[in-house]
């Protein structure tokens, strides 16, 4: 059993409150098929699952001329295409007259050519200390002015630290790749998550930091307890988690914990 459907009216429409308690089935059935014919025209039914030959208010009452031709019918439509006279225009284009303002490109007064150079004129003493200055000097030089275009990055960093310039690094030196540092692995973590959970519900004052980094497998069900754990402890200061498989719906519960814990001091 369906609900009737009913007319809905804008609360400001006032004239029109007295059509809301109507019943559309009802209006429907007392038009006839051509009143109906006219009011499918005019509303959209809204509906996908209808096919767009329905949904269109376009009806055509021509008769078929037979099956689509698709030759005759691009011959047609270039046919009518080139019969078709053009639009005339206002103005009737010819040919070498300018109307309106040409454009004319603006000329640099100050542009300089390729080959000349910029004189810059400095001191007498600053010139002799350039002049005399060595190669390495004249890098430290630029790495201080923060000139980092002229120089490579060994030799940035050189400057930097003031270790002295790579040898065989110059202006037209390569920079070969620096050599990564081997770091040794890190010790496995032998935390167990069921006892440093338990330790955590305990509020165990001895507990100050706890760090589950590199934890393989964690269930969900042991990171909702640690969590729910936290806002009744008082002795945990950092909580570490890194490389854990934490994913962002526990990792709101976490959030949540954290607003309510007030001794927790660093999670990482």
């Amino acid at each position: 059993m369906t609900t009737p459907a009913k007319l809905v009216t804008s609360n400001a429409s006032t004239d029109l409150k007295k059509y809301e308690e109507m019943d559309v089935d009802q209006l429907l059935s007392q038009l006839s098929p051509e009143e109906i014919q006219i009011l499918a025209k005019e509303v959209d039914p809204d509906d996908s699952l209808l096919p767009p030959s329905q949904r269109c208010s376009y009806d055509c009452v021509k008769e078929p001329t037979g099956p689509l031709n698709r030759k005759k019918l691009i011959e047609h439509i270039n046919k009518q295409a080139l019969e078709t006279p053009d639009k005339p225009e206002h103005k009737p284009y010819v040919p070498g007259t300018v109307r309106g303002k040409k454009w004319v490109a603006p000329q640099n007064v100050n542009q300089k050519g390729d080959n000349e150079k910029i004189k810059i004129d400095i001191d007498d003493e600053y010139d002799v200390a350039l002049n005399s200055a060595s190669q390495e000097e004249i890098i430290d030089l630029a790495a201080i002015l923060g000139f980092h275009s002229m120089m490579n990055q060994d030799q940035y960093h050189a400057s930097l630290l003031n270790k002295g310039q790579p040898v065989g690094v110059g202006w037209d030196g390569i920079t070969r790749a620096t050599q990564p540092k081997a770091f040794p692995p890190e010790p496995p973590n032998n935390t167990n998550p069921d006892e440093s959970i338990k330790r955590v519900k305990e509020d165990d004052h001895t507990l100050i930091d706890l760090n589950w980094n590199n934890i393989k497998n964690i269930s969900d069900e042991k990171f909702e307890q640690l969590f729910a754990a936290l806002p009744n402890n008082t002795h945990l200061e950092t909580l570490s988690l890194s490389n854990t498989g934490l994913m962002d719906r526990l990792a709101t519960k976490l959030a949540e914990a954290i607003e309510k814990n007030y001794s927790l001091k660093v999670v990482k």
